[in-house]
């Protein structure tokens, strides 16, 4: 097996002629015939291309079947010229889109070296030469529609297919990975949200620990992006789902520049029907400003963008709090009768010929005397733990019958109106820099950082989360022609994602020590804070037991090169991608202990008869789950990725074209560059203990696959003047989510997790 990958690797090298990488997926491409006025092909003649904004100019000349093609070609505006001997020369204008294949015939007459200019518009109204579907956001898109929080993605939901997926991609749903202005769970076409692969200029800006979206670029760096849904080509894959290509704006011969400010506040707001009398606070800002030009004019360009994003609005959550009555032991006032577990005697009644259970008990308890539970009873901790918490601040809820008549009044229940304020936070820049060298050849190199620092108002207030993040991008890619007829492009691409999640009390509050609760507490003063108390029919109290604190630095290299050749009606185009993950992380999972009570300790009948209270339980320090976990999940992960493909477009007639292409994906499984991964396998249904890398088994603790082939089939058939049919089909490969692999260092020897669970009926 090893050798066929040789083999295939060094076919791609050979047919290259460069180091193998991924494509500059972005750039597009223009071709079309020469013809004269009987329809015949004319070889030879010169075609000289044009980028209108900055000056850089390509020259080929047709084939002896009358074809060019200019491809990995950037958006913007364009003039062509075509010229041949004894011919008038024609030229027209046009514009390209994000990774387009525009077709352009020309037709030359007999006659003196005249010239006319056509103008044929943005886009082709029928794309006549791909099999590819999808929706390119030109510019007019981005830049007029209203975009709430300007979060650029929110554009894809205008592709065929594309709607607003959940989960962790949506930056709110897993503490691992908590962005919540950076929502980039978007399904196509009914695939997973992180089905999706997400380019920048060309270059990754996937993050491969739950395959998001790394960065999101202010709207007014974009120039255009193209969410491709289906049919796409072999130089596209690493996901099954949409191919999310974003462009940023280069700078032009001309000095542009604007500055904005986009406002929300509740100053501004009406009150509806509905509002309380006070509109809860909001106070949204985002503003910035841009400047791109040239520095040497038809030669260097500069772009450059700085955009700051605030928020500061009340949330409000209506939570569950003991009353002080229930804090002191007293429970006549809430309808539940509570009984002491030290009392537990068998039933003489009981029959051992049914089922145990409520209606044939093998325990009685008493209840507490007027449904209080004594002081001398109460755990020291748990009276301690409420007095952190703040008592109710409105009436509770009602219970209802039957009939929808109300019965007891609830007063724990629905009884504290909890207002806060959410806070985010974003600064981001972009920095482009365009050069235009020789004989057409093009350096581009650019750079963007975001950071977002947030306070989520979660649980009960002083449990809050606080979050710190920076994004960063790097691309720099050269495009070199190497004759008329093939051009080569080159690049190096880094993504960097840096996540520091943590508690409202780490580093300030060490509550364990306060407590005096033994046994747990573990990594200094940076994971200090409350252990978690989840007791049912209440809010849960304490810091958050998962991910507080959390830091991680999510960091791909990537080296791109792809060869575009005509050969005819061939368009050939050989490339591939080699990416390095590099992922250091440390976090904490329920060192600070997690407890949950329920009410079986306080039941009548030590069964599920619907009496006790899981509060009573608390009270006197019962719990019905332990949990903690000594030591630290520390990872120093790395991956490595290799992609190959070959691409034929193949034009077979004027009215059909052929997408041929076949693509070979690696994917290394992740492995500790520090410390071994551990896990368990079942022989004969005996469980084995196993160290990665050690007596045979794979460092990665599976094995890597390694026939990911990708074969890639499309056509489009043109029939008369407005009617073009396509299809295609292909095998596409979606990678598991790196953070799966976080579940094997929350073992030994690294970590020793521990679970006590005890009988509490």
């Amino acid at each position: 097996m090893k050798r066929c990958i040789d083999l295939f690797v060094l076919l791609a090298l050979c047919l290259a002629g460069v180091k193998l990488a991924r494509a500059q997926a972005s750039g597009a491409r223009v071709g079309g015939l020469v013809n004269d006025a009987q329809a015949l092909p004319l070889p030879h003649a010169r075609v000289t291309l044009t980028e209108s904004h900055t000056g850089l100019v390509r020259e080929t000349v047709t084939s002896s079947t009358g074809t060019y093609e200019f491809p990995s070609l950037g958006p913007g505006q364009y003039t062509m010229k075509v010229e041949a001997r004894g011919f008038s020369g024609a030229a027209r204008r046009f514009s390209l889109e994000v990774n387009q294949s525009l077709r352009l015939d020309f037709k030359l007459n007999v006659g003196p070296a005249t010239q006319r200019v056509e103008v044929v518009g943005s886009a082709e109204t029928l794309r006549t030469s791909d099999a590819t579907l999808g929706e390119v956001i030109e510019p007019t898109l981005v830049h007029d529609l209203p975009l709430n929080g300007r979060h650029i993605l929110s554009l894809a939901l205008l592709a065929a297919g594309a709607h607003q997926g959940f989960g962790a991609a949506s930056g709110n749903a897993n503490p691992l990975y908590w962005r919540p202005q950076q929502n980039s769970a978007l399904s196509v076409g009914g695939a997973r949200p992180n089905a999706n692969y997400f380019l920048l200029d060309g270059s990754t800006d996937t993050d491969p620990t739950f395959n998001t979206q790394a960065l999101s670029p202010s709207v007014d760096a974009v120039e255009e992006f193209k969410v491709q849904t289906g049919s796409y080509s072999a130089e596209f894959g690493d996901a099954g789902g949409a191919q999310i290509n974003i462009v940023t704006k280069s700078g032009t011969n001309q000095l542009h520049a604007d500055a904005y400010e986009f406002v929300r506040s509740s100053s501004f707001d009406a009150r509806t029907f509905t509002d309380p009398s006070t509109i809860p606070h909001l106070a949204q800002n985002n503003f910035g400003a841009s400047l791109g030009g040239p520095i040497q004019r038809n030669k260097m360009f500069f772009f450059m963008n700085f955009e700051e994003f605030t928020l500061s609005n009340g949330v409000s959550q209506i939570e569950t709090v003991p009353t002080a009555a229930e804090r002191a032991g007293d429970f006549s006032q809430t309808g539940q009768t509570v009984y002491d577990p030290s009392t537990t005697a068998p039933n003489p009644a009981y029959n051992p010929q049914l089922p145990a259970g409520p209606s044939n008990p093998q325990f009685l308890r008493q209840p507490f005397p007027n449904d209080m539970i004594p002081a001398q009873d109460m755990n020291a901790v748990s009276q301690e733990v409420l007095n952190h918490i703040p008592l109710p601040n409105m009436m509770g809820g009602m219970g209802m019958s039957m009939g929808s008549a109300p019965t007891a009044m609830v007063p724990d229940s629905n009884n504290y109106l909890d207002l806060r304020t959410n806070r985010n936070y974003s600064d981001q820049g972009t920095l482009r820099i365009d050069r235009n060298l020789r004989h057409g050849d093009k350096l581009l190199g650019r750079y963007t950082f975001e950071q977002e620092r947030d306070f989520s108002p979660q649980n009960l207030p002083g449990f809050g989360a606080f979050d710190d993040n920076l994004a960063q991008n790097l691309t720099v890619s050269y495009t070199h022609i190497l004759s008329p007829d093939s051009v080569n492009v080159a690049w190096f691409g880094m993504s960097r994602l840096s996540m520091h999640r943590y508690s409202e009390n780490n580093f300030t509050n060490d509550y364990v020590s306060q407590l005096g609760i033994q046994g747990v507490g573990y990594g200094g003063k940076g994971a200090w804070g409350m252990p978690w108390f989840a007791i049912q029919g209440y809010s849960g109290i304490g810091d958050s037991f998962a991910a507080t604190p959390v830091q991680d630095w999510d960091t791909v290299f990537q080296a791109g090169d792809a060869l575009n050749r005509e050969m005819g009606r061939h368009s050939l185009q050989v490339g591939g991608d080699y990416r390095f993950f590099y992922w250091p992380m440390w976090g904490f999972f329920q060192n600070r202990g997690f407890y949950q009570f329920t009410n079986g300790f306080t039941t009548q009948t030590a069964s599920n008869d619907r009496t006790g209270s899981a509060l009573a339980s608390f009270l006197l320090g019962l719990p019905a789950v332990k949990q903690r976990q000594a030591g630290i999940p520390v990872m120093d992960l790395e991956q490595w990725f290799l992609d190959g493909f070959v691409q034929d477009n193949w034009r077979v007639t004027n009215r059909t074209t052929l997408d041929l292409g076949v693509r070979y994906e690696y994917t290394q499984p992740l492995w500790d560059a520090d410390n071994p991964n551990s896990n368990i396998v079942f022989r004969n249904g005996t469980p084995n203990f196993f160290i990665g890398g050690q007596l045979g088994m794979p460092k990665g603790l599976v094995n890597p696959n390694y026939l990911n082939f990708a074969p890639r089939f499309g056509f489009a058939h043109v029939f008369g003047h407005n009617f073009v049919m396509r299809g295609g089909f292909g095998v596409f490969y979606t990678p598991v989510d790196a953070n799966t692999w976080c579940n094997q260092r929350h073992q030994p020897p690294l970590v020793f997790a521990e679970t006590d669970q005890s009988n509490n009926y």
